[in-house]
């Protein structure tokens, strides 16, 4: 039997910097469950196994999305990438428990590291390793787990259907975000929400405007996630929350 723990692990289309992503609206639609985020903005594959490595998961879920298998993630062990990583203008404050995420920086050295040091088939061939040993390592922990990635959460958000709503910024509106979990993550992971909460977050998502980095958004995504609780005690949980 699965613990109620759903560990959420990729880059900024999970981390919730902007507005509500998919692990912020997963958390909304199954209050009963602790749904963990080990994130990071422009995070790479070899931050985000060793956040996993780093946590207890035994007998939980946990929904991996891969990032682009080509990014650097800098362990800082000493000082001499200060230097460098206070000159990049966009990640120069983006460090995460020692780790510089620098993703798309326009640093020279790490432009020489994408370009040069790991060419494309070599991306694709270290993608396919880790994901293999990711996921021997879970299923030794017993875990029930989906993989994903932002790629495809990329592809899935430039349909056509959604291009009068998707937005301008890197990462679409919780909206597509909401259908993206609702329609991809959680019949991969067999989660189903309850009726009522899932009619409300709907609802509540669409309604919302939502604005990029608008100070009120931790406010509108509490009120939905004690809504939801709130639903889900009067209502009882769904069987599969109890089977979970």
């Amino acid at each position: 039997m699965f613990i109620n723990k759903i560990y959420c692990l990729g880059d900024g289309f999970a981390h919730g910097h902007i507005w509500p992503e998919w692990p912020q609206l997963l958390q909304c639609l199954f209050p009963a469950h602790n749904v963990i985020c080990l994130t990071g903005i422009g995070a790479g594959n070899e931050f985000l196994i060793s956040q996993l490595l780093d946590h207890d998961i035994n007998q939980c879920t946990v929904i991996f999305q891969w990032a682009q298998p080509n990014r650097f993630d800098k362990l800082i062990e000493d000082t001499s990438w200060d230097a460098n990583i206070s000159q990049d203008s966009v990640y120069s404050e983006n460090v995460i428990k020692n780790w510089w995420l620098s993703s798309a920086s326009t640093n020279n050295d790490i432009q020489l590291y994408h370009n040069f040091f790991v060419q494309p088939e070599q991306a694709k061939l270290r993608m396919k390793i880790q994901q293999k040993l990711v996921e021997s390592y879970l299923k030794d922990k017993q875990c029930k787990y989906i993989f994903t990635s932002t790629a495809e959460q990329e592809k899935f958000s430039q349909q056509d259907c959604f291009q009068s709503i998707r937005q301008n910024e890197i990462q679409p509106n919780p909206i597509i975000h909401l259908y993206f979990l609702t329609e991809i993550l959680l019949p991969k992971i067999k989660l189903t929400p309850n009726l009522d909460i899932l009619t409300y977050i709907t609802k509540k998502v669409k309604s919302t405007n939502w604005k990029p980095y608008d100070p009120d958004r931790q406010e509108i995504l509490n009120t939905m996630f004690l809504h939801a609780r709130n639903i889900n005690t009067t209502k009882g949980k769904t069987d599969a929350e109890k089977d979970s």
